[in-house]
């Protein structure tokens, strides 16, 4: 299992520092001011996050290749189906009233969730068969869906 924190890093930002149990910065993670793209940071590595105009479809590039793409079909649910290395992975909401999300492929294999009910800050654990890159974006558009559920709460 692969264990990482994620530290917002200021106390109104989306942007996160994710940090491994040794307490190294693994990777940063930004969100576009306004748009739903951004970028994470990850082993000197610079990935792109681009949104397709009137899609539900994320990319992960590095360079101009394409790394995973997740497709969330139905607008109104919070599910995405990420595919990457000919796998496809399953993150989806825990429950309709529930920040945490879940990793699933056949089987869970990993969570995605807030480590208190009024923090920002986070954990992943997941398993080691999905690389650190995948669990990032993975993560990514679980912010993506708490930042969408904070704007329209405001």
């Amino acid at each position: 299992m692969t264990d990482l924190t994620c530290l917002p890093r200021s106390i109104f930002s989306w942007n996160y520092s994710v940090i491994d149990v040794d307490n190294n910065t693994k990777a940063l993670v930004n969100f576009n001011f306004a748009s739903e793209q951004g970028s994470i940071i990850l082993d000197l590595n610079d990935y792109k996050i681009q949104h397709r105009w009137l899609s539900g479809e994320w990319l992960l590039k590095i360079d101009d290749e394409v790394v995973a793409t997740a497709i969330k079909p139905n607008p109104l649910t919070r599910f995405f189906e990420v595919t990457y290395e000919d796998k496809i992975v399953i993150l989806k909401a825990e429950s309709p009233f529930s920040r945490t999300f879940l990793i699933e492929q056949n089987e869970i294999l990993g969570v995605i969730e807030p480590t208190h009910l009024f923090t920002r800050r986070a954990a992943v654990n997941c398993s080691s068969s999905i690389r650190i890159p995948i669990q990032i974006f993975l993560f990514w558009l679980t912010v993506l869906m708490w930042r969408r559920a904070a704007n329209t709460n405001n």
